[in-house]
């Protein structure tokens, strides 16, 4: 046995008449009612926020609290048939429409975040394969034939130190610092090579956060005999002379 169609509140033809689903003559006693309902203009213009919303491709998503009235609007529909209908059943696959375009919106939102998130992922691996790739380099370079290790202290302190690894082949040295005191903006450690008893200034560096301190590639003066290395603490640009006590010494001696 059938049973007549509940009648329909014009307010329930608010987000047909939004989406722009209403007949004509609809519209008009639609427009009727709602110069008189201050909350049927609320809900149309909800309803048109979403439908604006989703002209932008998914680039903007309605707020969770617009969200979250529409799809209460849906949980409050008694039925949505398959195909509209006149009545409530029609209104009611509107308002369902409505409510799954913004469902899916909201989908879009955590796709693009997640999509952003897998970047940031494969960046911090791209970054770590490359760090990987550097110091695989340089226990390469250390371990080739020929390579001496040597040891810069300082005086009377035993914390910081470096290791310097010569490489007599190819007149290059890769220096390791650790545990060095961090030294003024305006400052930086600069390593020195004692030819013939005289600096000659190599490079200027500062360490990391932790201490550590690490160049490579760095070429040995020619022309005369390297006998020894040291480090002091200069102006960042470097100096052509130590303008400071020396921090780091160590001999470089044949073995």
């Amino acid at each position: 046995m059938s049973h007549p169609a509940e009648p329909e509140s014009p307010r329930d033809l608010a987000a047909a008449y939004a989406l722009g689903a209403l007949t004509p003559d609809e519209a008009s006693r639609f427009e009727a009612f709602l110069a008189g309902s201050p909350e049927a203009q609320r809900e149309v213009a909800e309803y048109r926020e979403v439908a604006a919303l989703l002209a932008l491709g998914g680039e903007a998503v309605p707020s969770p609290d617009l969200r979250q009235r529409v799809l209460a609007r849906v949980a409050a529909t008694k039925s949505v048939p398959l195909r509209p209908t006149r009545g409530r059943g029609r209104t009611a696959l509107w308002v369902a429409l409505a409510a799954s375009l913004i469902a899916v919106a909201g989908l879009g939102l955590n796709l693009r975040a997640a999509r952003g998130e897998l970047r940031d992922l494969r960046d911090l691996l791209s970054d770590t394969q490359g760090r990987l790739a550097a110091r695989e380099a340089t226990l390469n370079a250390i371990f080739e034939p020929g390579v001496q290790m040597y040891q810069l202290t300082a005086s009377g302190n035993p914390e910081p130190g470096m290791q310097l690894f010569y490489d007599r082949q190819r007149e290059r040295v890769i220096i390791h610092g650790f545990r060095l005191p961090q030294v003024p903006e305006n400052r930086a450690y600069q390593l020195w090579f004692i030819r013939d008893g005289k600096p000659v200034p190599s490079v200027t560096f500062k360490p990391e956060a932790d201490g550590h301190a690490r160049v490579e590639q760095i070429p040995v003066p020619a022309g005369g005999d390297v006998s020894a290395a040291a480090v002091t603490v200069e102006p960042q640009s470097g100096s052509a002379q130590p303008t400071m006590p020396i921090f780091l010494v160590g001999p470089l001696k044949r073995s």
